[in-house]
């Protein structure tokens, strides 16, 4: 699927000229990146909150058409959201030259039933990303890990996992990334219902 967002340019900067922009339910941005010039853009709030509930909020490469016509390939760098108001007050679009490889986020995504949780043990995700690089264009949509084999009171660790061949893992191989935990005893009680 091919995600896309519309962007116009923007004339006017600073802080009057922005709240003139979020005033019209638009947030500003800007373009920017190692070979682009960089380029005051604003786009739809609307459309940005949607785009982000589409990406889960995970690294995605993004289409972004500007004024209707160009369209520049980009990663959302970083966006500025109100403390306590939810709306979005800025937002980055980083154009990435697509024959240089990027570090990402890719969330986590658990295949399989466990061993240990088929034993009444309780799965626990320690990372729900992970840090790969590759292509702009091969970030993964997922990183799929097969749970199987996890028995009760085991943890797979980044070295453990094999990475596929459009991307590599750019985490410490020792970090701990889902485990099976076994159950909480429950304390046995007495006759009087205090725990013995």
């Amino acid at each position: 699927m091919t995600l896309e967002i519309q962007a116009v340019t923007r004339n006017k900067t600073g802080k009057g000229a922005a709240r003139t922009v979020r005033r019209d339910l638009r947030v500003p941005a800007v373009l920017y990146g190692p070979k682009t010039q960089s380029t005051s853009l604003s786009v739809s709030a609307l459309h940005l909150e949607k785009l982000l509930r589409e990406t889960g909020g995970e690294s995605k490469l993004l289409n972004l058409k500007i004024d209707g016509g160009q369209t520049r390939q980009v990663l959302i760098r970083e966006i500025q959201k109100h403390p306590y108001r939810r709306r979005f007050l800025h937002v980055d679009f980083y154009e990435v030259p697509l024959d240089q490889p990027i570090t990402v986020e890719v969330v986590v995504e658990l295949v399989g039933d466990s061993i240990g949780v088929l034993k009444g043990g309780e799965i626990n995700l320690i990372q729900r990303t992970l840090s790969v690089r590759c292509l702009p264009n091969k970030i993964p949509e997922s990183i799929r890990i097969d749970v199987s084999n996890i028995d009760m009171g085991e943890t797979l660790h980044v070295e453990d996992l094999v990475a596929e061949s459009s991307y590599e893992f750019d985490e410490d191989p020792a970090v701990g990334v889902v485990s099976v935990l076994a159950p909480e005893s429950t304390p046995q009680l007495t006759e009087e219902g205090a725990p013995k």
